[in-house]
This record gives structure tokens, sequence and C-alpha cells, in this order.
């Protein structure tokens, strides 16, 4: 094995929090051996014995009994475990029983093992084994508890443990009122479970039952009341995959000495009496106010430092489960938990004249907290609420946040920092009598965008690639950060890439570069870039002889819930908050054709966006997904709902792109019936403006020789002389695949025949005009370079003519299949823009300049005359 620098100090700091929690310890762990308590009430067990489908392990729990006395602050608890076959002898042969030594004794009344009507007892004090145990070291937490543990000695097969004993002391930190929760469930069959509780008279308890508990009795007892409940035959209650943290079914009934809130608050504001700093943390606290610019730049100075430079470790034995320790112990040891930092964080911003107090919450109860009666048991987590502005008119919500103090490497200012959805939770505050609201804000979101290029098909030398950004804002920015710096980033390097390798396996994919990532902790956002060269993505089908390449949203669909067939019983987690936008770009070598799509669906916990769409300008398929969370769960009422909606996505999740057949086109997706159409159109423009051609304003009339081009003309001739280059290269390469494929033609079929029918007469106009438009370029510029003095009347027809049409068929289009156009909106948009600047500028150019009027002279055949013709002398037509 080898030891790190980092391991060896970590283990030191292991052992010096041991020796420390040994030494708060005020008595020595013990055990002893006594009999039954006479307060007890003896109980016979019953039950049925379970089949061998109920219970695992080779053994069964018979028996569980757990009665509480009030007045003695002890729990008595008994359990009968049956060893069944001989799994059941390696599994069931240990007793082990659990307590805080410093507050707790164990007395252990019976360890009895009956065979075949024998009993044997094992009950030998000097037999048990007590040791520490840290169950929550992994968390950083220490928590003082000790295991009284008893190995017991030859077991057999059939062998009956009967097991009995006694904790007695409560932590004097709930101030001897009680809080529990009784549970009537089991994780594998439990043939009889009883509870009761001893209460003194005069102490009310308050009870809620939840899922169905088996009814409470209650009756007097020498001056006590027992309260009691019994059930048989208890079986493990099953849970569908991705429930919700907070949500249980089983039985329990929750009993509380707390009858309001108000007493709760009042219970822990004896711990939580913020002190005035002194010492070295007063000196830290004026050398910040001295520094800040504002409330709010000391206020931002102080939550760094809580966050990031006192680091999280809990020493919660004995009181100090509950209760913090001072903040200037906590400031110069520069660790503490949950607790201990909000309470340093108080003492600091309160030195300042700043409002700020803690706020008990449940990290897995959150909102359904308030369903519990008032306990401080309710809560296992403390944040801080903090006036980061004064009072505003309307609502002084905004006025506070809520800043979790265990979470470092936080950005963004603090009204900008974000909070775990905590739901509710217990303002310690004078005077505060209910839970209050912690309100969802700076969730934050994750953009994702993987481009994909793809080379040429069948050319096994050229290599395409793969570029990754990643970006994540705000609580996202916030969880990623601490990720990425808890890891190793050249082990985070390999798992991107592997990540990649297993995506496209029948690929080489190799890294070409280091990960580069940027950490904006002001604006908190965090992002990522990869790049990878992708040799030999195309694969062979034999029986096509295509090629072909697998579109697999991969990144996304780790992060879905999939639901199994079967019906559901219970809620659906999820992720909350959660925003992910996610893009594919598949750049390809020339243009194809690819399925266009766009949904949405929105429901009450969740929005699920797609959209499938070709930008043939770049020859790049994009699919867009957006996922985001509204609820942290899906009721099951709605469970098959969300199944069929994710299963909806994971259906678009998945693509195969085949190459199609004869320099860019399938011989099967041609449409006829729009090539013959194209061919008409052909033949009408060359007929039309051959026709066309011959006009000529001044056939009969003489003219002087026209002067050479000049002027503003040298630019509208570089326009007008591209202008049917640039129209051709547009039809043939983007607008050409898309008229005579019947993949297009059919594209919304799906639709209806209506929507379907308009689409296909869409289809015919654009053919029809952008055909006809060529030909008229190709006119306008033969008439432009001769100097035709029909050239400015036709050239103003073009402009006006090609206008319209973009506006027609923009409008169309919306019309038709506006919910698709939407991402094409803003181009179109922008053309029609450049499209009425143009005219606006050379329309009345050609109208009032004299220039043009000089240039632009020459006539049909080119045959000037002396004088005007007079009147009645017969003169060829220029148009028969």
């Amino acid at each position: 094995m080898t030891f790190t620098f980092r391991s060896i100090r970590l283990f030191l700091s292991v052992l010096c929090v041991l020796a420390m929690c040994i030494g708060e310890l005020r008595a020595a762990p013990s055990i002893g051996v006594k009999p039954v308590p006479s307060w007890v009430v003896p109980v016979t067990p019953g039950g049925k014995a379970p089949s061998a489908k109920d219970f695992s392990g080779g053994y069964y729990i018979s028996f569980v009994d757990k009665q509480v006395n009030l007045g003695a602050k002890s729990t008595y608890r008994r359990f009968v475990r049956q060893i069944v076959s001989e799994s059941g002898i390696q599994n069931g042969s240990e007793i082990s029983v659990t307590f805080d030594p410093a507050y707790e004794r164990v007395d252990f009344h019976e360890v009895t093992v009956w065979r075949g009507g024998q009993r044997i007892s094992h009950l030998k004090q000097g037999d048990f084994k007590v040791m520490p145990v840290e169950s929550e070291r992994q968390r950083f937490i220490y928590n003082g508890f000790h295991s009284a543990s008893l190995v017991l000695k030859d077991i057999r097969k059939g062998d009956r443990i009967d097991v009995a004993y006694s904790t007695t002391g409560w932590n004097p930190v709930f101030m001897n009122k009680y809080s529990d929760f009784l549970y009537f469930n089991a994780y594998d069959y439990i043939a009889h479970i009883h509870n009761s509780i001893l209460s003194p008279a005069g102490r009310v308890l308050h009870f809620k039952d939840f899922n169905k508990p088996p009814v409470r009795t209650a009756q007097s007892l020498s001056g006590n009341t027992l309260y009691e409940w019994d059930v048989r035959n208890v079986k493990n209650n099953s849970y569908d995959d991705y429930v919700p943290g907070w949500y249980g079914k089983e039985p329990s009934v929750q009993v509380t000495e707390f009858g309001t809130w108000k007493e709760v608050v009042d219970w822990g504001l004896n711990f939580y009496q913020v002190p005035v700093p002194g010492g070295a943390l007063k000196a830290k606290v004026e050398e910040w106010k001295s520094q800040s610019e504002s409330t709010l730049d000391f206020i931002g100075k102080a939550v760094r430092f809580v966050q990031d430079e006192i680091r999280y470790l809990g020493i919660e034995t004995g009181e100090n489960s509950h209760r913090p320790h001072k903040p200037e112990e906590v400031f110069a040891q520069r660790y503490g938990d949950c607790k201990d930092k909000t309470f340093l964080l108080c003492a600091i911003l309160r030195s300042n004249d700043i409002e700020c107090d803690p706020v008990l919450v449940d990290s897995y109860k959150r909102s359904q907290i308030a369903e519990n009666l008032p306990s401080p048991a309710d809560f296992n987590h403390v944040i801080a609420r903090v006036r980061v502005q004064e009072k505003i008119a309307k609502d002084n919500e905004f006025s506070f946040v809520f800043i979790d103090a265990t979470m470092s490497l936080q950005g963004g200012a603090v009204p900008q920092m974000y909070c775990p959805p905590y739901g509710k939770g217990l303002l310690l505050k004078s005077g505060q009598n209910q839970l209050v609201t912690i309100p969802d804000h700076n969730a934050g979101n994750v953009d994702i965008v993987e481009d994909i290029y793809l080379p040429p098909t069948g050319d096994s030398t050229a290599e395409g690639r793969i570029q990754v950004k990643t970006a994540y804002y705000k609580g996202d920015a916030d969880d990623f950060r601490a990720q990425f710096q808890e890891g190793d980033v050249s082990e985070t390097e390999e798992n991107y890439l592997n990540f990649y390798k297993d995506l496209f396996k029948h690929a080489v994919v190799e890294a070409t570069d280091t990960l580069e990532y940027y950490d904006q902790r002001e604006g908190n956002s965090f992002s990522l870039v990869e790049r990878y060269s992708l040799k030999k993505p195309w694969k062979l089908d034999s029986a096509t002889n295509k090629f072909y390449f697998d579109v697999f949203g991969k990144t996304l669909y780790t992060t879905l819930n999939i639901l199994p067939g079967r019906p559901r019983k219970d809620p659906v987690s999820l992720k909350f908050p959660s925003d992910q936008n996610y893009i594919i770009n598949v750049h390809m070598p020339d243009a194809w054709n690819v399925p266009a799509d766009k949904w949405e669906i929105k429901r009450s916990s969740y929005i699920i966006s797609f959209e499938s769409k070709y930008l043939p300008e770049e020859y790049t398929w994009q699919l867009k997904y957006q996922l985001k969370t509204l609820k942290d769960h899906v009721p099951v009422a709605e469970a098959k709902q969300f199944k069929a909606d994710i299963d909806k996505l994971v259906e678009n999740l998945e693509y195969q792109l085949t190459e199609p057949k004869s320099a860019g086109f399938d011989v099967s997706d041609i449409n006829g019936w729009m090539v013959g159409l194209l061919i008409v159109v052909g033949i009408f423009a060359v007929t039309f403006f051959r026709r066309l051609y011959r006009y000529s304003p001044g056939y009969r009339h003489f003219h002087e020789s026209g002067v050479i081009l000049g002027g503003w003309l040298i630019l509208l001739a570089i326009s007008v002389g591209f202008a049917p280059l640039t129209l051709l290269a547009q039809f043939v390469g983007q607008q050409l695949p898309v008229y005579v494929s019947l993949a297009h033609w059919d594209a919304m079929e799906a639709r209806g025949m209506l929507v379907s029918t308009a689409y296909h007469a869409l289809l015919v106009f654009e053919l029809c005009f952008n055909g006809v438009m060529i030909g008229y370029a190709i006119l306008v510029a033969v008439l432009f370079f001769k100097k035709r003095d029909s050239f400015p009347t036709l050239y103003i027809y073009f402009l006006g003519i090609n206008l319209l049409g973009i506006i027609l068929d923009t409008c169309l289009s919306y019309a038709l299949m506006g919910d698709m156009f939407d991402g094409e909106l803003n181009n179109t948009i922008a053309a029609i823009g450049r499209a009425m600047f143009f005219s606006a500028i050379w329309i009345p150019y050609l109208i009032k300049s004299s220039r043009v009027q000089r240039t632009f002279v020459n006539t049909y055949g080119d045959q000037p005359v002396e004088k005007e013709l007079s009147e009645g002398t017969e003169v060829a037509e220029p148009l028969e």
C-alpha cells in the first residue's frame, strides 16, 4: 500500500479527532447485567412463522418489543431471532447495541438461546466488547457512539435467540422533552411488533399517525398513562425505483412533547444566543470592517471565510449533537459542522449590526417537514437567513437571502448565491411561531453543445473531430466547481475520453488536447471544452452497401429516470432544481436529407422540448433538447404520463444517419413530379425571357451613344453580375435537394391532409418562383452589360418582385409551420431587411439619375435613327 502525504495527514487528523472525542466523554463506556426493570409490561410473542420467501440471510425476527419510560428516561428493548439455515448461523450469531456513553448506560437483561425446548444462557458481562463506532466518519462527523457487541458461541440451525436490554439516560440537550418516531415496518418479515410509552401523570404527549399504523390504546397504570401499539405479521414495504428521499409509506407514529413550533424555537434559542466576538475573532471582524466598501461587501467577506476557510468537520458528542460550539472556538480550530459554521457566521454578521439568524432544515424531507409535528428531531441541518437590504415596499422576502455555510467555493455575489431547495425551515428568532418558506433562487442551468464533424464517407484516411462545450451556471456551477476541485484533472480527462470511446465504439476516438476549464467565480459560471479526433466513424451496411453513422444523445440519456413498464405505486423522484439544455450539431461533409421535427411537453412537474432541423448554409444537422424540472417529484397519478414523455424523449435521442446515393441524391428519394415541374419552369423561363429581351422602350426614337459605365453603377455592376451565380448556387446546393426529395415532400403528412397539401403548394410556389427569378437575374445581367434602355425598368421590377416574393414566402412558411420556423425567422427577417434597404437605394437612383439615362440607351437591334420617324411610317415591333 502506498501512503501519500495527503493520506498521512488525513490519518493523523482522524487520530487527533478521536482523541478529542474521547477526551470530551464525561464517563467511560460501561455496560451492566441486571434483571428486567419492574416497570416493563410483560408481552407474550405472537404472530405466524413466515414462509421461506419472506426473509433473507437465513434467519428472521419473530418478535420486537420497545418500551419507553419517560419518568425513568429509560428504553427497554427485546427481540427474538430465529435461525433457520446454515447461512443464518453466519449472519445472525452476533449481538450489537449502539449507544452514546456521554449520557447513556446499557444494561443487558437476557441473552438466551433456546434449543429443542432447552434454555441456554449466554449472559456474561465479561464476554461483551465495547468499542467506538464512528459510522459517519466518511461525512466528517464524529458522534462518539460506541457499540456493545457479543459474539455468540455454538449457534446451530433451529436455535431461537432471545435478547433483552435497556438504555438509560437521555441527551440533556433536549431538556427532558421526549420526541420520537415509532415505526411498524420490516425489512424482512417480523411476526410481532410491540411498542409502548409509559408517561407520568401531567406530561402531555402529542401523536400523529402516518400510513395507517396500529391503533393506539391507553390505560392508567400506577399513576402513569400507558400507551401501547401492537401489530402482527409485518411484511416489508417494497418501493419502486426512483422515489424521493422524503417519501415513506411505512406505518409510523410521531410522538412529541413539543406542542407548538414556538416551543421548538424557544428550545433552540437556548443554544443560539449569539455572543459578541472577542479575541482573535474580534480582530478579524474589525479588519473586514475597515476593508469593506459596503455592508454587502462585508457580508461577502464573512460568507466566503466561513464557507471556504472553516472546513467541515463535526464533533457531535453528547449535547453537541445539537448545541453549537462557541464561535471563538470554531474560528481558532478552523473546523466545525453545519451548526458551528452557521453560529460563527451569525456572530460575525451581528457584530456589524447585520441581521442573521439560524434556520433549522431537513435535507431529506425538505418541504414535507410541514407534515410533521413540532419537534427538534425533525431537523438534520442548519443554515442562516441574512438580511442583505432594508425592507422594500411590497414584499420584504427579497431583502433576505438564505446561506448554507457548509457549501464551499460558491460563486457570485451574496444576493445571487444558490441555496439548496430545502423548502421549509424553522427560523430561530424570538417570536417565531411557524415554519418559514425558503425560496428556490439562483438554481442555475447546464448548457452542453456537442459538435461532431464527420469526414467524407468511404475515405478511411479522412479524420473527423468532436468538440464538446459544457457551461455550468449559478447553483450548478457551485456543485461542479466543488466536484472538480475534489477530483483529479487527469482522471477527469480519462473518464471523459472513455465516455466518447464507449459512445462511438466502432470508431477510433483520441484526445487531441488537454481539458480546458474556465472558472468565472465572480459571475458564477464554470466552463469546460473537450476536443477529440474521430477516425473511421462511418460504418458500412453490407445489405445496402451504404455507409451510416449512429447519433445518440448519451449525455442527456444518462441523467434520465427510465421507468419500467409495470404499474407504479410510488411517486417518481426528479433532480430539482435542474435545467439542462443539450445540443448536438452533426457537421456533414455535404448536403443531406435529415428529419425535421419540433415539439414541446409542459407538465406540472417538468418541461421537455425537442427540435431537429437542418442548417443548409453549414451542412449541419442540429438536435436541440431541453429538460427542466419544476418540482422534486412526479406524483404517482402522473407517473404513467411521465414514462410516456420520457420514452418519447428517448426515441428522439437516437438516430441513424445514412448516406444518400449518387452524389448527394438517393434515386429512390427523387420526386419525379417535381422534377417534371422543374423542366417546365426552365422551358417557360427560357421562352418568356427571350421574348422579354426584345423589349426596348426607345426602339422608335433617336439616341446618342451611351456613356461608359462609371460612378455608382460600378457597385451595381458587381451586384447584378454576381446575382445569377449566387441564386443558381443557392438553388442547386440548398433548395433543389429539398424540392425534388420525396422525404421532404412527405415531411408534413403526420400533421394531416390540410397542412400537407398546403406544404406541397408552398414547395411548388418556391420552385417556380426561384426558378423564374434565376432566369430573370440572367436577363437583367445581360441587359445591364449591353447598356440596354430596358434595363432600368426591368431591374426595378426585378427588385420589387424579389422583395414581394421573399415576404410572401416568409408569411406562408410561418403560417404553415411556425413552430419549426422560429429558428430561421431572425435570418429571414434580416434578409427581408437587406432586400428592402437595397431596393430603397437603387430604385430611386435608377429613376432619377442622369448617368443612368445617359448610360442605358442602346435599343434592341442597336439601330439608332437620325431623327424621329414621321407619323405613319411602318416599323416592325420588337415583340412578336
